[in-house]
């Protein structure tokens, strides 16, 4: 494109990007208004409060960001993949961490220990592994759980009860667990984009992997979904571009870690898109077929001990439906789980899809446009997705290899996620 036209191109992106959150805003202030109860969206469309607090511990986040703006995109670009790879996962955790440190809400360390960690005593209240399994949909059914095990399958509990019992507790270890699957889910996003688009596009799309206003929300476990499934995602993709000995160990350990992802949340499958659209254009049936088997083993393994997993996502239909949803409704957040998914990505990913042109980047973003548009429609998400819809946000973020001069991006993305630690609080 011309340089008149691309800078067209991105004011309009840039545009529609800012209409979209504003009339969200606007329509959840009409929205408020005539709904009698409360919806539990204090900064509407977003999950939190609002609290300007500006104060000394921005300049965390500030200085952090900065340095990885100054030195990630000269890295990404000359220095050898492994350590491309390696810069990227360590400068997420550590984007990540600093703007938690930020967030002056005094839940935020203890969400995953308060959704999963704590909750695990229910598998020794049980009497057990196979009781608790066995009791679990209906239990999640009678409302007997809390609220995040009413809504997910019992993977997380059960990794955190197993966990528990050779010593590893607590919140500090469950903060660990989450930051080593945000470093996964950025190396399985590199890894993915290097496989379909090329190592100079991945390159180019590093540092957005890191610096974006999503980072803020990083502490809870659904970025523990994310880079579960993502990492099966990427082991099944790079199975596809492979044959021998080499696509059969991918493929084993990508279908394995599939059906843990589906055991982890019901939402993982639809990461199965992206998946499913390199693999037919690569003709690649066995990656599918045999993933897809050892995956179904996996869920369906749970079934010795009497956990359905679809009788699970049924009773999670009910829960929900009888819970939040029923007080926030539908066609409101058709509007507002996109904007807010956009305003995670940020500005900069906006101007990004508006530039992009490269067809099979495109492949592994498109595919994963689609597979948010099926989660918008499903009626599963009335909010908090900047949150639930984690697991998509890095192979979006992939669509930053299309602007040239990434750094004045990087510097809009870090101030969009900083604004957010002074203004907004939030548990996760």
């Amino acid at each position: 494109m011309t340089d008149r036209r691309t800078a067209a191109v991105t004011a309009a992106a840039l545009a529609a990007w800012t209409a979209l959150i504003g009339a969200a805003w606007l329509l959840g202030r009409y929205k408020e208004a005539i709904t009698e109860q409360s919806l539990k969206l204090h900064a509407l469309p977003l999950y939190g409060h609002w609290d300007w607090s500006p104060g000394p511990r921005l300049l965390v986040p500030i200085a952090v960001g900065s340095l990885i703006i100054a030195a990630l995109p000269h890295l990404a670009r000359d220095r050898r993949w492994r350590w491309v790879a390696a810069a990227t996962a360590l400068a997420a955790v550590a984007f990540s961490l600093a703007l938690t440190y930020a967030n002056l809400h005094p839940g935020t360390w203890g969400s995953i220990n308060h959704g999963y960690g704590d909750p695990a005593h229910y598998v020794d209240d049980a009497g057990g592994f196979a009781p608790f399994l066995d009791g679990y949909t209906d239990r999640q059914l009678a409302g007997g759980f809390p609220v995040h095990m009413q809504s997910h399958p019992p993977g997380l509990v059960l990794f955190f009860w197993a966990a528990g019992r050779i010593g590893l507790v607590g919140e500090v270890f469950e903060n660990t667990v989450a930051m080593v699957a945000v470093a996964a889910a950025a190396v399985a996003a590199l890894a993915i984009g290097r496989d379909v688009a090329g190592e100079r596009l991945a390159r180019r799309a590093a540092p957005f992997l890191v610096i974006a206003p999503a980072a803020f929300w990083h502490t809870n476990a659904d970025v523990i979904f994310g880079g579960v499934t993502l990492a099966a995602v990427a082991c099944l993709i790079l199975a596809t571009g492979r044959t021998g000995a080499a696509a059969a160990g991918l493929t084993a350990a990508g279908g394995l870690l599939a059906g843990t992802a589906m055991m982890l949340s019901f939402s993982s499958v639809l990461l199965a898109v992206p998946l499913l659209a390199v693999a037919l254009i690569r003709r690649r049936w066995g990656v599918l077929l045999g993933g897809g088997a050892l995956a179904a083993a996996v869920v369906l393994a749970p079934l010795l001990w009497g956990y359905w997993w679809f009788e699970g996502l049924a009773t999670t239909r009910v829960r929900y439906y009888e819970g939040v949803a029923s007080v926030r409704g539908y066609w409101y957040f058709l509007l507002a789980n996109p904007a807010v998914f956009a305003f995670a990505l940020g500005p900069a990913i906006a101007a990004a899809l508006a530039r992009l042109r490269d067809r099979s980047m495109w492949v592994v973003v498109g595919s994963t446009l689609a597979a948010v548009a099926i989660a918008a429609v499903s009626g599963m998400s009335s909010g908090e997705t900047e949150r639930i819809w984690q697991p998509f946000m890095p192979l979006v973020l992939l669509a930053g290899c299309a602007l040239n001069r990434p750094r004045p991006w990087l510097v809009l993305q870090m101030a969009a996620a900083v604004a957010l630690a002074a203004a907004l609080r939030v548990p996760w």
